[in-house]
Parts: structure tokens; sequence; C-alpha cells
């Protein structure tokens, strides 16, 4: 809403709830967003004790009793991928995981909407050149290596 700023829009990226295969395999299915109560979670720290999944056009939270809290994205996502639980982090954070089938994505059908990702700067009346070189220089790079989001 600034209208001292440009967004330029990069691509979408989403909250995705995953597990290992391993740890699918040895727990209780998982087929709702309540069904988390059931399974250990791995909590992102900064994302809180509350995740929210979209039932239609309704949007409902689930509170999280965590097996393990992270403070780091790496952590959290390689927890997960040792089998110690269920986590949730934005696709672009596990996309080469979740490509190669060390995490499967769970709850898709209750995943929120996707979110915009872009690269805010001044408006060009305000942009210094070193600035302008870094957008033009950015944009294509970060455009090209945006995983691809598969639809719910």
């Amino acid at each position: 809403p600034d209208s001292t700023l440009v967004a330029r829009p990069l691509g979408t990226t989403r909250l995705v709830t995953c597990a290992s295969p391993d740890y699918l395999a040895s727990s209780p299915p998982i087929d709702i967003p309540a069904a988390l109560k059931d399974h250990a979670c791995i909590l992102f720290a900064a994302q809180g004790r509350h995740w929210y999944y979209r039932d239609g056009d309704r949007e409902q939270a689930e509170e999280i009793t965590p097996r393990l809290t992270c403070n780091q994205i790496r952590s959290a996502s390689l927890a997960c991928v040792q089998g110690l639980g269920i986590t949730r982090l934005l696709h672009y954070q596990v996309a080469d995981e979740l490509a190669d089938g060390r995490l499967v994505r769970v709850l898709r059908e209750y995943e929120p909407k996707d979110l915009p990702i872009q690269l805010v700067y001044p408006h060009s009346l305000q942009l210094s050149p070193r600035v302008r070189a870094f957008v033009e220089w950015a944009c294509p790079r970060l455009e090209r290596v945006m995983p691809v989001l598969e639809a719910g």
C-alpha cells in the first residue's frame, strides 16, 4: 500500500505440511488437520504454535504441541527428513526434499492460499544506481530458480 515502493512479483510459495515416508509408514493416518494432535510435530519457532489450514472458504487453526522446536529452518527440515515428525515450512524451503522423495506433502487439500514472493524497492525516482543494478541483476535469477509449486 506504500505508494513510494515498487513490488516486483517473482513467484509464489505456500506453507506445506510434510513428513518423511518412514515417519508416515509408522504413524497414524493424517487425513485432516485435527489429526495433528496424534502426531509428533516439529515446530519452526517463528511460525508460532498455531498452524492455519483452509477448509473450503473457512480458515481453521490447529494448536501444535511440538516434539521439537527449532529456530532454524534447516534444523526443522533435517529433523523431519530424519523421521522425527511432521513439520510445516514454506514450499521453497523444502522443495529439494519434496522433489527427491525425502519428504512427502500431507494435508494438501487443506493448505492455505499461495503467498506472493516479491522484491520490494523504492520507486524509480528515488532509486540509486546500485539498487537499480541489483534489481536488474537479481530479478531474472530469482525467477529462474523459483521452485514450481504443484497445486494442492
